[in-house]
């Protein structure tokens, strides 16, 4: 029996058969040259198709249609940002308006007060320590307008300015690691300190001891080495030396305005505490009315015990007279004052000073 004879797959011929490599494909001599055309003219579109390409690729990037979304855009966002910063001027300068209509509002009660009670003769040494501590606080709140923040959207993908208005100065949370905080109220390797004074005023006897050093009226800030965030915590404290009329601070101030130096003060947003002539202040606020409160500031003398608990889990603070065995208690809005606290101590009479004493067992 014969063997098949190969055939060109074109014409079906036995002569000259040749066997293509690629496709496997038979043909013979005229039709293998056929097929090698048509693999150059396929060879040819195939490089027609690429010079296009790479003139595609060379075009300009600017004719991309997603550039030109991102240029719309950006178009649309210069806009927000004018239009938000447009507003954020405009409620600002509101904001200040009316800042100074009150501020001035209450300069001319101050006068009004200061010319009635010069006309009548009718004023005491307390009289000129309320006075001049309003006035310091109005221009404090003239140079400072701490009650107005710039703060950003965080929402916004675009973090646009807008205009926040509040007591707090800041909410944010500040680590407080560097300090000393009070785990266990009875351990007494934790007594509180005194570690740093701001104005006219030193700390000595190793740090239990704070006396003023400036003229009458110059305040002397000083602050407690511990920070408060749980349970009850007391301090005790006599008052080595008072001037009359009595005129120091005990209270707490939030951790958080003890970076800001420049704004630790008395009639802050973030403090709460008692003072001379009757004052209790409250996050910014004062109140003189003994009647109201209870609290008479002249029962205070030199060598009195006074004692002050910081209720971190009831969010309030307490001043004990031990003498006259009266107790004050203060509520703190954590939201105005967050804790941690600390001892906020505030003397402004020279030679004034205060020590802590031990833990009663």
């Amino acid at each position: 029996m014969m063997s098949k004879q190969k055939q060109c797959v074109t014409c079906n011929k036995s002569i000259g058969i040749l066997t293509c490599n690629g496709c496997e494909q038979r043909f013979c001599g005229k039709h293998v040259i056929e097929h090698r055309q048509n693999l150059a003219n396929q060879l040819d579109d195939i490089m027609q198709d690429h010079d296009l390409l790479q003139q595609e690729l060379k075009r300009s990037s600017d004719e991309h249609t997603l550039i030109e979304k991102i240029n719309q855009w950006e178009i649309r966002t210069i806009m927000k940002i004018q239009t938000a910063a447009k507003n954020a001027r405009t409620e600002l300068q509101q904001k200040i308006e009316v800042s100074k209509k009150q501020i001035s509002k209450a300069c001319h009660e101050i006068a009004a007060n200061l010319r009635s009670s010069r006309e009548a003769d009718d004023f005491s040494e307390n009289d000129l320590i309320r006075w001049i501590q309003q006035l310091d606080k109005l221009k404090l709140e003239t140079i400072s307008q701490s009650s107005i923040q710039l703060i950003e959207d965080e929402q916004s993908v675009i973090h646009l300015i807008k205009i926040y208005e509040n007591k707090s100065i800041c909410k944010a949370i500040v680590p407080y690691h560097n300090e000393f905080v009070i785990q266990n109220p009875t351990d007494l390797s934790y007594q509180e300190k005194f570690s740093k004074v701001i104005g006219p005023g030193k700390i000595i006897d190793d740090g239990l001891l704070a006396k003023c050093t400036g003229t009458d009226l110059d305040y002397a800030f000083i602050l407690g080495q511990q920070v408060y965030s749980q349970d009850k915590q007391t301090i005790r404290f006599k008052i080595g030396q008072c001037k009359s009329p009595y005129n120091i601070f005990f209270g707490c101030i939030s951790f958080q305005m003890i970076e800001n130096e420049n704004k630790i003060h008395y009639y802050s947003p973030l403090t709460a505490g008692w003072f001379g002539c009757n004052e209790i202040y409250q996050h910014g606020a004062v109140n003189y009315n003994y009647k109201i409160h209870g609290y008479k500031s002249d029962e205070i003398a030199s060598n009195d015990i006074v004692q002050l608990t910081f209720d971190c889990s009831q969010r309030q603070i307490e001043l004990f007279h031990e003498r006259t065995n009266k107790r004050h208690t203060l509520s703190v809005n954590i939201d105005e004052a967050p804790l941690p606290w600390k001892l906020l101590l505030v003397l402004n009479r020279h030679n004034d000073y205060v020590r802590i004493l031990p833990q009663k067992n």
